[in-house]
């Protein structure tokens, strides 16, 4: 496994003083390298010692397993919530003063803003004491918002750590555990669900952890401002009070809509994207049977279901954020009309006065305090879930110790075990063996004998119901799902072991991998990436004998090695590997190759786990046993063979990765995981992501907004938002102007006595209410319009991008792993589905209202507009500064990410693996040495976001002290409402600017999104679906197929795969790829078949009983892939997929590779009688499958070398067809060569009646069947 990283740049937190602390002076440097190119891994500052992820997760460890024993003690459920509050809760506790001083200044704020329009409305040019005051007040006001605006953000910045430093406890504890787990445990979760634990649930501490203290300041600071209201305005603060009330359970009541749908809406989305996956993965079946037009249909059904829920829950939000806007509008219009209805005066410092204090605690009552409710409630519910998951069984640690006399040994004694516990019928039944050193046991046995099973249950995988298991010796297991990670060839194949250059030679040469090695561009230091996609099949069962034997461990268990490879191949893996260099070893066999028996020093065959005999090649011939009818499927039931499986991972989807995690209902090794294993492949992924340099072109907000709507709509909407606005600002201003008139109208009087005229009250309501309401009906109407033309837009890019893709080169889904393409459709879409369209509004809603605050400002004191213009160019200079780094911090941020999920996927998917080799030591600190890497650039997320927001309040700062100040020094020429106005605007400015600006950034972010899905709607396309020219209705009549001169090559760049073939193939397809959904769908997706018709196709493969004991019988669902099906049986159910639809011609691909012999046969002879009036083409490994051909073509790197009847070949010695056949050992070539002589007098002289007693071709139209060999590498 590749180096745990080396020490990175130290950390200048850990040396900062006290200033730089609190200003972020410290990452000063960072934005300087940042602003002067793109910041790369090693520029990010290592992690403080105490944020590493092995101390943070062995001490909450400590703190869990107290837990469980104290459980244990009390016979209780541990709790998981305990372990984590007693390891953090003293150092977030001290994190609540902040949180008290913070909220204090929120609510003295208003008092002394009052205090200053006090002066305004009592103002006396003459008075020089009051105007002390007056400056004293400002002092105050401006130095609480100095407080407000630093505190705010160390608080933030301590407790984002403290939730980082608790995600990055859980996941190591999550992996450690994942390492442990029993295969009974296995069968009760999937690497779905465990990625999902590790990518959605721990980010819940993320957010839990920043509003946990509201819980106790919210309702205090509710109590501190009615109180202070209560001072100021009497009773009537009641009525307002009341308001903010009913708007929460009204707020928490869409909340529960809202989830309820979302989750609805999940279900179509994984719906969705599970179909769109296997559209991406089978793309190629899909385009051979031009089923194109009848998948469309299907995604685009599932996706309008998805789009209209997705619109109401849209609406929910826009209705949420619209009472939120108006809100404190509602509520001051309650409390003045109650004031004034209750027969008191208006005055302009009761009136701003109020409206602050509400301003504060709304921000804490209706946006912290149910955010926190809902955060902590969320954090329960995974806590909760991951709790499940770390009391799941652990596999018993069984030490292998070499017994006391040394000697090394498998013994296993009357073995019977279960995989599953609930069923009747055991894996395995009453097994008794013993291996020495020096032994080679080959196990051979039908598919779903059990033969994987005995594997493991040496393994200690499997515990045993019965009997027992003793094994002395280090052990080395080869999956037979080859299984590599991400890294060189090299670090395959030393797996944490020494580099011992003579060593390493001879085990590359006993594998086979020498050739191989030199045609890698850079031989075994090449990078195995995205789902080992360097390696063929072949290479990767090599690579992973190869780590075994490099292990030079006691004990091989060989799971069926040689099926992935060519014949040649698979004899010098069996003669030199595991003949010679094995044979001083204790090795286990599990084998289809039959020809390799003679070796073994004993062979046992087992047939639905049990044993049906033991002993030596010699002795089973002497009892005249045929070893291929003891491999013969009867037709009782296959018992399946679930294996510890992992659904299919895809890079970097994984806030979706709850879509993988539909839970297999046994899961089983013989999945197709390994050959989709997506890790991150570094060079591929980089190209993808370098877009998200530099900025959004305005091109792609235009295409954007229109792809939703028509530009009148768009102009429509735009002069919405303005009258919503500027009906915001006049319901403030009103009621300023009003005070205003009150306050002239008592200096006038106080003339002659002391009466206090009333104002017309109707007249000055009737206005404010209908402003009010304008106010409400415009703000919800905006937010309605805005959902709706970005949800239509998100719709209408996705219907293109999908089209654009079906109608894609083949060639672009093999340079595009499956894991990007997807993305688009996962991630991407769903950003332009759920975020963006509330990002974008809520941007447009705040930006307004920055807008709205600064030319009220203007509007009341002109002056204010020339230090404006400062400020303006330092804010925007900032912006830009600030954006290059922290593009650059978000980038590193997700490339860092990915590693852990590949790393846990992939270390899944190895399990067995890494405890044969006892690696899990080694994979855990690779793991915590990711989750470092990670943490590098989540920390520098945190502080450089917070960094910025303390420039931006500095400047909001600086706003407040212009206008605070620059009223009392114009103060003859102002009145108290204006200035009211003004101030207690300038105070909201403080978290709102900053909100602003970083929504900005989101919208930004997120419009990559935008991007990278137009880029996908114009792909080069391929020739369209349908042309002018139609082919007769029954054409084809028969399957002739013609290759004058051919050249291929895969790609315009790539290399020629075949060159200058000619060949004249006289009068069908198979590769098992299923899709999810029944297996009714899978053999024939568009219902064009009666059931009789699929069970006799299901008859014809012996696949019948298998099914009919299924619970749902033909209406099982399938598991993702197929997996709940072993390969062999996938390969059956795709050959009666072949059956069922009567082509001209079938091409076979290695139909076989993965069956055992009699199976093999089976499918032979199917082929035979079925395609009797097909033109077949098979291309395989196996010789005996294809020595009846009617003709074998031989290519040898693209070129056609050899092409006739297999027996005029055979009759040429120096024909690589013969040395091929040779190469299977004189017995076998000699029963090849009298097969082929047999067809070929059969077919040319049919009068001489040869003793035939080979069932060959039983047709009357003789067939065509052609092979195509390919020889080894």
């Amino acid at each position: 496994m590749l180096p745990v990283y080396q020490e990175v740049k130290p950390n200048p937190l850990q040396g900062a003083n006290l200033c730089s602390r609190v200003f972020f002076w410290w990452l000063n440097p960072l934005f300087k390298i940042g602003h002067k190119r793109r910041l790369e891994e090693d520029d990010m500052y290592s992690v403080l010692p105490e944020d590493r992820s092995q101390h943070l997760g062995e001490e909450l460890q400590g703190f869990w397993d107290k837990e469980v024993l104290r459980a244990e003690n009390d016979a209780q459920k541990p709790s998981l919530t305990r372990a984590i509050i007693k390891c953090y809760w003293k150092s977030y506790l001290v994190l609540g003063i902040f949180t008290l001083i913070e909220e204090s200044a929120k609510v003295i704020q208003p008092i002394f803003l009052g205090k200053i329009i006090n002066y305004f409305e009592n103002y006396d040019p003459m008075d020089s004491v009051a105007l002390n005051t007056a400056y004293a007040y400002a002092t105050v006001l401006t130095v609480c918002t100095l407080i407000l605006a630093i505190l705010h953000h160390l608080y933030f910045y301590h407790v984002q750590c403290a939730g980082m430093r608790l995600r990055i406890a859980m996941c190591h504890m999550i992996y450690r555990k994942a390492l442990r787990l029993s295969n009974m445990a296995m069968g009760k979760t999937t690497t779905g669900q465990i990625v999902n634990l590790l990518s959605n649930d721990v980010n819940k501490f993320d957010q839990v952890t920043v509003f946990l203290h509201f819980l106790w300041a919210g309702p205090l600071q509710a109590i501190a401002v009615t109180a202070l209201l209560w001072m100021e305005i009497g009773i009537s603060c009641l009525a307002g009070m009341a308001v903010l009330i009913i708007l929460l359970p009204f707020q928490s009541c869409f909340g529960k809509l809202f989830s309820s749908l979302r989750s609805k809406t999940a279900t179509f989305t994984d719906a969705r994207i599970r179909t769109m996956n296997e559209v991406i993965t089978g793309i190629r079946i899909i385009k051979m049977y031009a089923w194109e037009k009848s998948f469309s249909d299907l995604v685009t059904n599932l996706r309008k279901k998805e789009i209209s829920k997705i619109l109401r829950s849209s609406y929910l939000r826009g209705m949420n954020l619209a009472s939120f806007f108006s809100a404190s509008k509602i509520i001051v219009f309650v409390t003045f009309t109650t004031y004034v209805l209750l027969g008191n005066v208006i005055t302009a410092s009761r009136v701003f006065v109020a409206v602050t204090l509400y301003g504060a605690v709304r921000l804490t009552v209706t946006l912290f305090f149910p955010a926190a409710i809902e955060k902590v409630s969320e954090a329960i519910i995974s806590i909760r879930r991951i709790q499940n998951f770390l009391l799941l069984d652990e596999i018993s640690q069984r030490n292998r110790q070499p017994p006391s006399d040394g000697k090394k040994m498998v013994h296993v004694q009357d073995f019977t075990a279960f995989w599953d516990k609930a069923s009747e019928t055991p894996t395995l039944q009453g097994l008794s063996f013993t291996v020495r050193p020096g032994e080679l046991l080959a196990v051979v046995g039908p598919v779903g004998a059990g033969k994987s099973s005995l594997l493991s249950a040496v393994l200690g995988e499997l515990a045993p119901s019965h009997g027992l298991v003793s094994v002395h010796g280090r052990i080395a297991y080869v999956s037979q799902q080859p299984w590599v990670f991400s890294g060189t060839v090299r670090s395959n194949i030393l797996f944490g072991k020494k580099y011992e250059k003579e060593r390493y030679e001879k085990v590359i040469k006993a594998c086979a991998l020498k050739k191989d090695l030199q045609l890698l561009e850079d031989g075994d230091l090449t990078v195995i990436g995205d789902r080992g996609t360097t390696l063929s099949g072949g290479q990767k069962a090599r690579v992973n004998l190869a780590r075994a034997v490099y292990q030079d461990a006691d004990i091989y268990l060989l799971d069926d090695p040689l099926s992935a490879v060519d014949a040649e191949v698979s004899r010098h893996l069996f003669e030199l590997c595991i003949c010679q260099t094995l044979h001083e070893k204790i090795t286990i066999l599990v084998t289809h190759q039959l020809q390799y028996l003679k070796a073994a020093s004993q062979i046992l065959i087992l047939k639905d786990g049990k044993m049906v005999q033991k002993g030596t090649y010699t002795e089973f011939l002497k009892s005249g046993i045929d070893f291929g009818s003891l491999l013969k499927k009867d037709n009782e039931e296959s018992e399946q063979l679930p294996v510890p499986g992992t659904p299919t991972l895809r890079n970097r989807t994984f806030s979706e990765s709850s879509v993988w995690s539909q839970q297999s209902s046994r899961p089983s090794l013989k999945d197709g995981a390994v050959e989709t294993q997506d890790t991150e492949n570094v060079p591929v992924t980089l190209s993808d992501e370098n877009r998200s340099e530099g900025k959004v072109g305005f091109q792609a907000y235009k295409n954007y907004f229109r792809a939703g709507a028509h530009w009148i709509v768009i102009i429509f909407l735009i002069l919405l938002n303005t009258a919503a606005q500027v009906a915001y600002v006049l319901q403030d201003w009103w009621l300023s102007y009003w005070a205003n008139q009150q306050s002239m109208l008592n200096v006038t009087v106080n003339g002659g006595g002391n009466i206090t005229k009333k104002l017309d009250l109707n007249w000055y309501l009737g206005i404010y209410s209908g402003l009010t309401a304008a106010t409400v009906l415009f703000g919800i109407a905006r937010s309605l319009l805005v959902f709706y033309v970005l949800v239509n837009s998100s719709q209408t890019l996705h219907n293109k991008m999908f089209e654009s893709i079906l109608k894609a080169p083949v060639l672009f889904f093999d340079r595009n792993p499956i894991g990007r393409i997807l993305n688009r459709f996962s991630k991407d879409i769903g950003h332009l589905d759920d975020l963006l369209p509330l990002t974008v509004l809520d941007f447009i809603q705040t930006l307004l209202q920055v807008v709205g605050v600064v030319s009220v400002a203007v509007a009341v004191i002109p002056w204010i507009a020339i230090p404006l213009v400062p400020l303006g160019i330092v804010f925007i200079f900032l912006r830009r500064y600030f954006l290059e780094t922290s593009r650059d911090v978000k980038r590193l941020e997700s490339t860092t990410r990915s590693p852990v999920f590949s790393h846990l996927s992939s270390s899944l998917q190895g399990l067995w693996t890494i405890r044969a080799y006892k690696a899990e030591e080694r994979c855990q600190e690779l793991f915590d040495a990711h989750q470092d890497l990670h943490s590098e650039a989540w920390f520098l997320f945190l502080t450089t976001s917070r960094w910025f927001a303390v420039r931006l309040d500095a400047i909001c700062a600086m706003f407040v002290i212009v206008v605070a100040f620059g009223s009392l020094i114009l103060a003859k020429t102002l009145d108290a409402g204006q200035v009211g106005l003004a101030l207690s605007y300038a105070l909201t400015l403080m978290g709102m600017f900053q909100w602003c600006v970083r929504q900005s950034a989101e919208v930004e972010n997120m419009m990559i999104s935008v991007e990278r899905v137009i880029e996908y709607t114009d792909l080069e396309k391929e020739a369209p679906w349908e042309c002018q020219k139609r082919p007769p209705p029954t054409w084809p009549h028969e399957g002739v197929i013609i290759f004058d001169n051919v050249n291929f090559m895969y790609s315009l760049d790539g290399p020629l795969v075949l060159k200058h073939l000619t060949a004249l193939i006289k009068s069908r397809e198979k590769e098992p790829v299923l899709f999810t959904g029944t297996m009714r769908k899978n053999l024939d997706p568009f219902n064009e078949h009666t059931d009789e018709e699929l069970w006799n196709a299901l008859q014809e493969v012996q696949l019948k009983e298998t099914i009919e004991d299924l619970p749902g019988k033909m209406d099982t669902e399938l598991a993702e892939s197929g997996s709940n099906f072993s390969v062999g049986q996938r390969q059956l159910v795709c050959l009666a997929r072949a059956i069922l639809r009567k082509n001209q011609i079938l091409i076979i691909d290695e139909a076989t590779a993965n069956v055992d012999p009699r199976t093999d046969e089976l499918i032979q002879k199917k082929i035979r009688e079925k395609f009797a009036h097909c033109t077949v083409l098979t291309i395989a490994h196996r010789l005996n499958t294809i020595i009846d051909s009617d003709r074998i073509m031989v290519l040898d790197s693209g070129r056609l070398k050899e092409y006739d009847e297999p027996y005029v070949l055979l009759q040429n010695k120096e024909s690589l067809f013969y040395k091929m056949v040779q190469q299977l050992g004189k017995a076998e070539a000699a029963a090849l060569t009298e097969t082929a002589k047999q067809v070929y007098f059969k077919r040319n002289y049919p009068h001489i009646g040869h003793t035939d007693h080979m069932v060959t071709n039983t047709s009357n139209g003789q067939p065509s069947t052609l092979t195509i060999f390919e020889t080894a590498l």
